[in-house]
């Protein structure tokens, strides 16, 4: 008659099947060991190509307004999607703060965050699929082509207080209300034409889908179907 293992003979079984797992201890090379030494000897000091370091940003007043905390706490927002939408809010807030929209191009935003161009189309859908913009396309008054961007910023991305409108610019009270400044931005404005997103697609893709047709040679109908 077997007795059951006690609690000693399991703990003996596991050390045992443990040692079996472990494999043995390999005997290093002199290269190995050379290069070991040399780390010990060298990781505390610095390294001799350092990274390029960019000028310091020039001290010009611009800010970014104040932005709800929850793009900062949505995990379906990149980082550098994050950075985008402060940058937008920047340039909106200087812009146009009245309507919350502001014409921009890639170009500018390329050159702003230091990224490529699919980069920042990149961000671009990232929070637009988000909620926290409205991207629309401009085209031009005298040609088809895209002209640039109205990005039309969204309430999530603005907190509470400042839900329905941000505070006024300062002004002198005797003032007009519409500076002359303004008047080109007007003109502007009356020029273009502004376009959704998903139609400005679908007009761009009418060219290629008309010269596939032109390729495609028409259907024969046959003898019996045409009887």
């Amino acid at each position: 008659m077997t007795r059951p293992p006690t609690h000693t003979d399991l703990l003996i079984q596991a050390h045992r099947a443990l040692q079996e797992r472990i494999p043995t201890a390999r005997v290093a090379t002199a290269a190995e060991r050379e290069r070991r030494e040399r780390s010990l000897r060298t990781c505390h000091r610095y390294a001799l190509s350092e990274e390029p370091r960019y000028r310091p940003p020039v001290d010009n007043g611009a800010y970014v307004p104040e932005m709800a905390a929850r793009i900062e706490d949505d995990r379906n927002v990149t980082d550098g999607a994050r950075r985008c939408a402060r940058k937008l809010a920047e340039y909106t807030y200087r812009q146009n703060r009245e309507s919350r929209a502001a014409e921009i191009t890639v170009t500018y935003l390329m050159r702003a965050l230091g990224r490529c161009r699919r980069t920042v189309q990149r961000y671009l859908r990232n929070l637009e699929r988000e909620g926290y913009i409205r991207v629309s396309v401009l085209r031009g008054h005298r040609s088809r082509m895209c002209c640039g961007l109205v990005v039309q910023l969204l309430s999530p991305l603005f907190p509470r207080h400042h839900r329905e409108r941000w505070p006024g610019k300062a002004a002198v009270p005797d003032a007009t209300r519409k500076s002359q400044k303004d008047r080109l931005r007007d003109l502007r404005g009356q020029k273009v034409v502004r376009i959704p997103v998903q139609e400005w697609a679908l007009r761009c893709m009418d060219g290629v889908y008309r010269s596939l047709m032109k390729t495609i040679p028409p259907l024969e109908v046959s003898p019996a179907l045409a009887a």
